[in-house]
């Protein structure tokens, strides 16, 4: 069974070329429909499909396990997100600002009991760093890549690998904060936060996550994956970070990429489950 992709976009002025002149600021938005039913789904595989506008090109995936969840009791779950972000021509892509996140409403999230770690704590922290500071506060891992276009020089790419933590809330809402260190070209901690709050509609949950500048504005987001999944006790009752019910067959998400140039663009995935007792 074939996949069924589904992409429009209005532009504005269009993308100038990289001949010192700059970018000009412009909008695209772009909507990225997924069938529940794609030759990769069926396969098992878990690779996203790009929604390309202009030269800019993103791709955004993401899963859920176990994929067979109860109908109306929430049970735990582990999720995936996994993002790219390119020119189809090759050249430096500009600036990832700002990512925020939509989830399905029939998924959750709970901190209630779990401890909690401060940015002040991961500031200027190695990985390992990290860890020993904050384990007990660490819901996630990933890696994220950059590409660096540093004057008189060919760009280049960098990664570090990333560490999700529970914050404390915020007006009762709760808080992620993201933790990436990357040695390329130096030494460098990065460290952001992301409230989660209450969605609207199909959404039960929302968060926006501030990406930080790199190297001085040199460089620019080009890929991400992150899994979120974490279990413990408390008050004698076993939670979960993450819950989920499959009341309808498929869990839905939705991203909006926004960047420096002023380009904007959102995707929305759906992906199956299957409805158990």
């Amino acid at each position: 069974m074939s996949s069924l992709k589904r992409i429009s976009g209005v532009k504005g002025n269009g993308r100038n070329s990289m001949n010192g002149i700059g970018r000009r600021r412009k909008r695209i938005a772009a909507v990225l429909c997924l069938s529940l039913a794609t030759a990769a789904v069926l396969a098992g595989g878990a690779t996203g499909e790009p929604v390309r506008l202009g030269e800019l090109e993103v791709s955004i995936d993401g899963s859920v396990t176990p994929k067979k969840l109860p109908k109306k009791t929430p049970a735990p779950i582990s999720l995936t997100v996994t993002g790219s972000i390119k020119e189809k021509s090759g050249t430096h892509p500009p600036a990832l600002k700002t990512l925020a996140l939509e989830f399905s409403k029939y998924g959750h999230i709970n901190t209630k009991g779990l401890p909690t770690c401060t940015t002040s704590q991961l500031q200027q922290t190695l990985t390992a760093q990290a860890k020993k500071v904050c384990g007990k506060a660490l819901v996630g891992t990933g890696r994220v890549g950059a590409n660096i276009a540093l004057p008189e020089q060919a760009p280049f790419n960098a990664s570090g690998p990333l560490l999700i933590f529970n914050g404390a809330p915020q007006g009762g809402k709760p808080v992620l904060i993201f933790h990436v260190h990357a040695n390329v070209p130096a030494p460098t901690t990065f460290v952001t936060t992301a409230v989660i709050s209450k969605g609207h509609g199909k959404y039960g949950t929302s968060t926006l996550v501030q990406i930080p500048t790199i190297v001085n504005g040199a460089g620019s987001l080009t890929s991400f994956t992150a899994t979120i999944h974490r279990t413990y006790t408390y008050k004698g009752k076993k939670m979960s970070v993450l819950t989920a019910t499959c009341p309808t067959g498929s869990l839905s998400a939705h991203g909006e990429f926004t960047f420096a140039d002023g380009s904007v663009i959102n995707g929305n995935v759906l992906r199956p489950c299957t409805p158990g007792k």
